[in-house]
């Protein structure tokens, strides 16, 4: 869990994936490197993503994604959850 991240995101219909996920590498690794003080690529250029097929599948993985930091051993503080109001109902 350390070395990626997990996100569940409703897409607006004429945003494609692709563009949406480079512009966060992008920004998120200017800012990490930044507080690193390094420079130079920061992500892999490969994403694995998964079209959401129902309302279980859907509780399946902001469970999943919920449970992740601590199943890698992080504590609390050692990481940032946000959840949407949906996602916080379920259980």
């Amino acid at each position: 869990m350390p070395n990626h991240v997990h996100a569940c995101a409703v897409l607006h219909p004429d945003w494609l994936l692709e563009k949406v996920l480079f512009s966060w590498k992008r920004h998120t690794a200017a800012a990490i490197n930044t507080m690193l003080g390094k420079a130079g690529p920061f992500w892999m250029h490969d994403y694995f993503d998964r079209l959401i097929r129902d309302g279980d599948h859907l509780r399946n993985v902001i469970r999943y994604i919920r449970r992740n930091p601590a199943k890698a051993g992080l504590r609390e503080g050692e990481y940032t959850l946000w959840e949407s109001e949906l996602a916080k109902a379920v259980r």
